[in-house]
């Protein structure tokens, strides 16, 4: 028992330090953990920073390189253009040089006189043209780089365009033009001493653009060239409209009035081309292709007696279609009268032709006025131009007559 006893004092003996040793290992274990989490959030945020400031160099590098690529490029396109305007500028510059040394050669004849006076004047006018040719390169260049530098973007932090520096253009005395530039001659004229040259104005190739408003005449003439590609297009409307505008700018133009007339006379608008044709006889009350042309549409329509008196007023017009017309539209409304009338004048134009002797004849058979209706069949037979059954019918009605 006593072996036991010992053996328990010397286990509580050793527990209170195996306690306290457990408490201290716990302790430091709480101890370090904050200070590990924050050495590895330390770690993990600094990585993000060295990886975020190597992305931001590589953006920063990439930009870098297409800007110096832009730049360059606009350099190119400007340089090229500016090649372009320079050679353009002086090949006319060349043109011009020539024109002034042939001028500079009519002045040296027409004042042989005087060949020092021209000596001055053709070294002013070398000067003048390499002045104005180097002002000209100078104000292409400007224009060209500024022309480029706007058309290109550019980055302000990497390149700077260096504006071209104006050159300043020599007073020169102008030349004076003459009439005629073989018998031009130079005037000394004197200033404190010294002979100096009066100035003449050299000439220039130049060209202008200007816009010149078409005339009436003008105007009408275009509507009714796009009215024939408007029909040629079968294009009706448009084309009415066109012959319609034409009409209004000209009212005068009796054939274009036709046309329109006739247009509306196909699709049957009949009133409206006899108020189209009226108008323009009323403007010209001598045209007889008008009234013809309203008579036929007046026909159409059965209005004979309207025909007849659209034709009456020109009855002693010497016109053959007319006057054929006339009789044969008299005939129809029954006005033998005006019929006779009509064939007259026929005969009166071409005696030797027998159909109007015929014409006539018939019409005073109708009328029961046989001798004169006899002496017509007779004369008409003497012609000779009769058709078998024209001569035929004449005979016949010779016989029935008794005369």
């Amino acid at each position: 028992m006593s072996v036991i006893n010992q053996m328990l004092k010397d286990l509580e003996q050793r527990s209170p330090g195996t306690n306290s040793n457990t408490s201290q290992i716990n302790n430091t274990a709480l101890a370090h953990s904050p200070l590990k989490i924050a050495l590895v959030t330390g770690f993990f945020v600094l990585a993000v920073c060295l990886m975020s400031f190597y992305i931001w160099q590589l953006i920063t590098e990439n930009n870098a390189l297409k800007s110096e690529q832009i730049v360059s490029r606009a350099n190119a396109a400007e340089a090229k253009v500016t090649n372009d305007l320079v050679t353009s500028a002086i090949a006319t510059k060349t043109v011009a040089t020539k024109d002034r040394a042939a001028t500079d050669l009519a002045i040296s004849i027409a004042n042989d006189d005087s060949a020092p006076t021209s000596a001055e004047v053709t070294k002013s006018q070398e000067r003048i043209s390499i002045t104005e040719t180097e002002a000209s390169v100078a104000a292409i260049t400007q224009q060209a780089n500024s022309s480029a530098i706007a058309n290109v973007p550019v980055n302000n932090n990497v390149s700077r365009v260096t504006p071209v520096k104006k050159v300043p253009a020599e007073k020169v005395p102008h030349l004076a033009n003459t009439d005629s530039p073989v018998k031009q001659s130079v005037k000394p004229s004197v200033q404190e001493g010294n002979d100096l040259v009066t100035p003449v104005k050299s000439t220039k190739n130049q060209m202008s653009v200007s816009r010149r408003q078409l005339s009436a005449d003008e105007l009408a003439d275009q509507k009714i060239a796009l009215a024939e590609k408007a029909l040629t297009a079968k294009q009706i409307e448009k084309a009415e409209q066109l012959l319609e505008d034409a009409i209004i700018i000209r009212p005068s133009d009796s054939q274009t009035r036709k046309k329109l007339a006739a247009l509306w006379f196909g699709r049957q608008a009949y009133q409206d081309a006899v108020n189209l044709l009226s108008q323009g006889i009323a403007l010209n009350n001598q045209d007889s292709s008008l009234r013809i042309m309203q008579a036929r549409i007046y026909l159409k329509q059965g209005q004979v007696t309207s025909a007849l008196n659209t034709l009456k007023p020109l009855a002693q017009l010497k016109d053959e279609q007319y006057q054929i017309m006339l009789a044969n539209t008299a005939q129809q409304a029954q006005q033998s009268r005006v019929a006779v009338n009509a064939y007259k004048m026929l005969i009166t134009m071409q005696p030797n032709i027998g159909r109007w002797h015929l014409g006539l004849a018939v019409l005073y058979d109708q009328n029961s006025q046989f001798t004169l209706a006899s002496t017509a069949y007779k004369t008409a037979l003497t012609k000779n131009d009769l058709s078998v059954s024209s001569e035929r019918f004449v005979n016949d009605r010779i016989q029935a007559i008794g005369q």
